[in-house]
């Protein structure tokens, strides 16, 4: 936080000195020019920009969790998931899918941007994914954020024409409350900056004490070892388009955010570690509820933010679908679940998704109702075949429902165990002799 706070007006002051190559007399009275290349800006921007692009997607998350409502930054809560440990023993299930194709093969991996150490290692299924696959896709190409380009056009987008001052943009009441907040916080930040860009530093000065790392992350983390093994790397889109995302949301909502920010900014902290934690345990329900909650209280952003890009990251999976090898997809866990997460939206084009790692198929134990029906709970792999049988002396077996599963748990009342002083069933996985994943 506090190279932060120095580092801040640096950025601004040696920007301006890039832009105008200014000159300047030494003390012989020497003309001599700036000599801070744009290279040299950009690469002490790196930081900050990486920081807004990057580690203030973890932020969101957590304020969606409280009881704020942060529309605009739906494009970052997208690398968080939440959930509890699965019962029964097993080995809890990742933020990770597998969708084949004759030849090709896709795993489908939700990350979160940063981690502390104390996250590593990751689940051993996660690195055998990454170990398969014979060319691996982010969201993003981390030297496009590294890029003068990118500072460039952050900047462009973060900051107001010539002249113009956040003070004349936003309430009063909402310019006290930064003010105090910089106060407080010995933050020295330039007027110029738009209310996203100032929101999205003050979420990032909040999160830094909790030890998150965003070279930890799980996709910094794949990419760097891509990198280091020579492994093909590429995007789902570009930098300045998740930029666009949020430098393109009407004004008054970004004034409402930055408000909503300075007066909530102690529940950051909570709810991301929260988040964080969940995350570990991979289970999809909190997340699933969040999403959902957040579809029906602010649809078009929801749109924005997941559907659209959503279903343009589905048609190039579907081109990877096509190819002859092993593809990982690593992108924000909130864009695989939900009603039209990549996963729910694939499989609607027919094609079976997984989540890893597959938990065994089981027939869990049968309850006689009082009518004399038979209750049945399944766990099975989802979008896979199964026939449940049924006999009475444990010699014949006749099949008694067929179906393909669309969830890790079903059920089925069998009303015809009625009358029946005994009854045996067993659950056959058809796509088993298949030998399918």
């Amino acid at each position: 936080v506090r190279r932060m706070r120095n580092a801040i007006p640096r950025y601004s002051r040696l920007k301006i000195c890039a832009t105008l190559n200014t000159s300047l007399a030494d003390r012989n009275g020497s003309e001599w020019r700036n000599e801070i290349s744009a290279r040299q800006v950009h690469r002490r921007q790196n930081c900050f920009v990486r920081q807004v692009a990057e580690r203030h997607r973890l932020v969101a998350c957590a304020t969606l969790n409280s009881s704020l409502r942060f529309g605009w930054l739906l494009i970052f809560l997208a690398l968080l998931s939440c959930g509890t440990r699965s019962a029964q023993g097993f080995p809890h299930q990742e933020f990770l899918w597998s969708v084949a194709n004759r030849n090709a093969t896709v795993y489908l991996l939700g990350s979160i941007h940063a981690l502390r150490p104390m996250d590593y290692p990751l689940a051993g299924v996660i690195d055998e994914a990454f170990n398969q696959a014979d060319q691996v896709v982010f969201e993003v190409k981390y030297e496009e954020l590294n890029s003068p380009f990118f500072s460039s056009y952050v900047t462009s987008r973060a900051s107001y024409p010539r002249g113009e001052t956040l003070q004349q943009h936003i309430a009063a009441d909402t310019y006290q409350l930064l003010k105090a907040y910089k106060a407080e916080t010995g933050l020295n930040l330039s007027d110029a900056f738009r209310p996203w860009y100032v929101t999205a530093l003050i979420i990032n000065l909040e999160v830094e004490p909790l030890g998150y790392v965003e070279a930890l992350g799980v996709d910094r983390h794949y990419y760097d070892r891509a990198k280091a093994v020579g492994k093909p790397i590429l995007a789902l889109e570009s930098a300045p388009l998740q930029i666009d995302l949020l430098a393109d949301v009407p004004p008054a909502q970004q004034e409402k955010e930055l408000r909503d920010t300075l007066l909530n900014r102690g529940e950051v902290g909570q709810g991301l570690s929260k988040l964080v934690a969940a995350w570990t345990s991979g289970n999809l329900a909190e997340l699933t509820e969040i999403i959902q909650q957040e579809q029906t209280d602010n649809p078009e952003t929801h749109a924005r933010f997941f559907t659209d890009r959503n279903n343009r990251w589905v048609s190039q999976i579907e081109t990877f679908l096509s190819l002859d090898q092993i593809t990982l997809v690593i992108a924000g866990a909130g864009h695989f679940v939900g009603d039209d997460g990549v996963v729910n939206l694939l499989r609607r084009k027919g094609y079976i998704v997984q989540q890893l790692p597959l938990r065994p198929t089981r027939l869990l134990s049968p309850r006689r109702l009082d009518a004399g029906d038979a209750e049945l709970t399944f766990e099975l792999i989802a979008g896979h075949n199964y026939s449940l049988e049924a006999s009475t002396n444990l010699l014949t077996w006749d099949s008694i429902w067929r179906f393909v599963s669309s969830d890790a748990t079903k059920n089925y009342l069998d009303s015809s165990a009625r009358g029946m002083p005994s009854r045996f069933y067993r659950l056959r996985n058809l796509d088993a002799a298949l030998n399918l994943p």
